[in-house]
């Protein structure tokens, strides 16, 4: 089964999108303010609307999955979730970062490189035939392993198009879900610490018949999520 080529699209959208948005992240601006300038750059970058509220978390309020954006604003030294999302011809598009604003913490910057293996180990094991509880328990194992497990609190990703979250299911508790040629899935590993923060990445890719290949771009490493703080 081919998959939609406006899945495609939406996701480059959403990533050309966080490309402008991240060198616009100041020191002193609110979750509130952030998600607005989020959706103004989706909407200008080709988006005909949102996919979904933008979850703008700073730090501690990065512990909630879900967190709805408040008047908290970013000092030095804060972690940003940031997860956002498009719609292109009916398709949706979804992805999250975790940017820095100044040199990560310690703590942080384990639990980013944790979690982004988590991340890589899950789709080298992508390709049709497997199920999404097969993938989803390579990254939780792998958490797991480094103590992390427990801090591992959702699902490790689901089907994106038409819907934001829609089959196949890539989660130990929604059964044993094929992936087919064609799906595309997000993988969005995560670990998240109540009082301390928390560290998402996600990004969509295509299941093919041997593998899978990333619709977002391959940016990830925490070097290129550190934001020059200026003086």
């Amino acid at each position: 089964m081919a998959m939609d080529k406006n899945i495609q699209r939406s996701q480059e959208i959403t990533a050309q999108a966080f490309a402008r948005v991240k060198p616009l992240l100041r020191v002193g601006m609110s979750e509130r303010e952030i998600a607005q300038l989020v959706k103004k750059v989706l909407l200008d970058e080709g988006a005909q609307k949102l996919a979904f509220p933008t979850i703008a978390a700073l730090t501690a309020n990065a512990a909630e999955p879900h967190h709805v954006p408040t008047d908290r604003r970013a000092k030095v030294g804060d972690l940003l979730v940031l997860d956002m999302g498009g719609v292109y011809g009916g398709m949706r598009s979804d992805m999250t970062r975790t940017v820095f604003f100044g040199p990560p913490k310690a703590e942080h910057r384990k639990w980013y490189e944790l979690v982004l293996e988590a991340q890589r180990l899950a789709f080298c094991a992508v390709r049709a035939s497997r199920t999404g509880t097969e993938i989803d328990a390579i990254a939780r194992d792998y958490l797991t392993s480094q103590g992390y497990g427990k801090y591992f609190i959702h699902s490790l990703g689901h089907g994106v198009g038409r819907a934001i979250h829609q089959p196949p299911w890539i989660s130990p508790r929604k059964g044993a879900n094929v992936l087919r040629s064609g799906d595309a899935i997000t993988i969005e590993p995560g670990v998240y610490l109540r009082g301390r923060g928390g560290i998402r990445i996600e990004d969509t890719c295509e299941v093919q018949a041997r593998g899978a290949r990333w619709l977002t771009p391959t940016q990830r490493h925490i070097s290129r999520m550190v934001l020059q703080i200026k003086s």
